[in-house]
């Protein structure tokens, strides 16, 4: 009888059987985030090009170049991620693949466990990679090109030195907030966005990318609704007009506030995972109706 206990082995075997049968898409993907960074960075260097033939300044052609190439980056970055996401059940997508996933000699633990890794640590190494294949493009188109010196330099560095912008400052000169915790916020509302796609894959099968997309985009309509009722009726007025009463404006204020957010995310984030474990634990190779969960 197979043991109970979390068995990493069993899971590497898990993960070997996934890499084997799924080596082909992942090699597709991998080529699809580089053509996604690819083509964009073909034309910001040919738009480079003629930047420095009308006087711009080496210095300000090269960031500009890098500021264009950080908004692709993240935007290529953010669909993978989710889309991958939402992948997490791609061996569950038909009646045979559940037959064989479900059979396989391990804890439903270690067979979700391996899934997760593959949708988060395996996609961000893919991401890297082809973020290193996009580098040492760059190098070799360099000479295709008449830009200056100042190309030379490490794109990805330059990228990602923009990304840690610094914090607002009010009029004084004093910061609004804390430069930490709002970066904290932000990773943690990138988590809990990504959560939403775990979700979504592990209850929807098939196109569960589309299928969270307009789910999430029907409550954002629904929630847009229910805001502007609650506007008019002069709620938001009456807790704004309280908050300003009890609590300073003050850097701390603010940042109490960035902590609660983050906390309430944090915690979204953790029930998303949570749920979608409870759904697999639940996966049977006819495919559950809702009102079984």
């Amino acid at each position: 009888m197979m043991e109970t206990t979390f068995s990493m082995t069993r899971v590497q075997h898990i993960m070997r059987r996934d890499l084997i049968e799924n080596w082909k898409s992942n090699l597709y993907g991998l080529l699809g985030i580089f053509a996604a960074c690819f083509f964009p960075m073909l034309g910001f260097l040919w738009s480079a090009e003629h930047w420095t033939e009308e006087g711009y300044p080496e210095v300000y052609s090269f960031e500009r170049f890098c500021g264009n190439m950080l908004g692709i980056i993240g935007m290529v970055v953010s669909v993978a991620m989710i889309y991958y996401a939402s992948r997490i059940m791609k061996c569950m997508d038909n009646k045979e693949k559940r037959i064989s996933y479900l059979l396989l000699p391990a804890t439903k633990l270690e067979k979700f466990f391996s899934r997760a890794l593959f949708v988060t640590v395996g996609t961000v190494l893919m991401i890297l990679v082809a973020l290193l294949a996009l580098e040492l493009t760059h190098y070799l188109l360099l000479p295709l090109f008449d830009l200056p010196t100042v190309y030379s330099q490490p794109m990805l560095v330059e990228v990602f030195s923009m990304k840690w912008a610094h914090a607002s400052v009010d009029a004084t000169g004093e910061s609004v907030y804390s430069w930490w915790l709002m970066q904290l916020l932000v990773w943690i509302f990138c988590l809990w966005n990504h959560s939403l796609f775990i979700l979504g894959g592990s209850f929807w099968y098939k196109h569960p990318f589309l299928k969270t997309i307009g789910a999430c985009l029907a409550v954002t309509i629904l929630g847009g609704i229910l805001f502007a009722s609650s506007v008019d009726s002069g709620i938001w007025s009456f807790l704004i007009r309280r908050v300003d009463e009890n609590y300073p404006h003050s850097p701390q204020t603010v940042n109490g506030l960035l902590t609660i957010i983050s906390v309430v995310f944090l915690l979204f984030t953790v029930f998303n995972w949570w749920l979608s474990y409870r759904l697999f634990t639940r996966s049977e190779v006819v495919k559950r109706k809702l009102w079984r969960l």
